[in-house]
């Protein structure tokens, strides 16, 4: 049976669990499956902050294509809509050159990390979910951001086995089958039912579950419209990683 607000260790209060039980989006209680190994998406997933972070490195993005592509920024948010990075739309695409792709990975994730704020409830939680060779952060950034990410919520590198990154991922997004394929690659498996998606994204819950994953759609609202989110692919639907303990004891 699932762990108690009062008694498991990192459960939420009583206030913060009726909030997530009377959520319309929560999946209903199912058998649970085999989970084994873990991929945490990073960027408002691993931590939330209303997009303060993510609307940083869209700013720089958009700078960067505009002065270095001539690309304007609202053409380059929608590259990132439909590809999973603006990068992966601009290499698509044709807009940018491969020899300019370690450029501007470095440029754009230059940025203050003033809005990523210490966590160390959710340290707790993450470290005491699964061991710790079966843990990964899965991102569609660079390892360096995820890197600086954590060491601002608190979570030593060390709570993570590794970190599949883009550079990891050939450059793909969790869009596609292949950056799954590269993240299963890293954690040495190949049994998709054995992993588990924590991410924000409803496009990135999708494809894990159509390639058999467990997936735990992490917020309630779009950020760009502020609507509710639902996803009939998810597994689990919580408002935070501090909500875990109550839907994966």
């Amino acid at each position: 049976p699932p762990p108690t607000p009062t008694t498991a260790r990192g459960a939420l209060t009583l206030a913060r669990l009726a909030v997530l039980l009377t959520s319309a989006a929560l999946a209903p209680p199912r058998a649970m499956p085999t989970m084994k190994y873990l991929f945490f998406d990073c960027d408002d997933c691993l931590y939330q902050n209303g997009w303060k972070t993510a609307d940083k490195i869209t700013a720089k993005i958009a700078a960067y294509c505009s002065d270095e592509l001539g690309v304007d920024k609202r053409r380059a948010y929608e590259l990132y809509k439909a590809h999973g990075t603006c990068l992966k739309g601009l290499l698509v695409e044709c807009l940018m050159p491969r020899d300019m792709i370690d450029e501007f990975l470095e440029t754009v994730h230059d940025i203050d990390y003033d809005d990523v704020e210490r966590d160390d409830a959710l340290r707790d939680i993450v470290e005491h979910c699964g061991e710790q060779r079966h843990r990964y952060v899965f991102t569609a950034s660079v390892a360096e951001h995820a890197e600086r990410c954590l060491k601002k919520i608190g979570i030593p590198l060390d709570a993570f086995y590794n970190i599949v990154d883009t550079r990891t991922c050939r450059l793909e997004t969790k869009h596609s089958w292949q950056a799954f394929d590269c993240a299963m690659v890293a954690a040495g498996t190949a049994d998709h039912a054995e992993c588990v998606l924590f991410d924000d994204s409803v496009k990135n819950i999708r494809m894990a579950k159509e390639l058999g994953w467990t997936t735990v759609l992490v917020g309630l609202t779009a950020r760009d419209t502020g609507d509710r989110i639902a996803c009939a692919e998810a597994d689990y639907h919580v408002a935070s990683l501090h909500d875990i303990p109550a839907v994966l004891p």
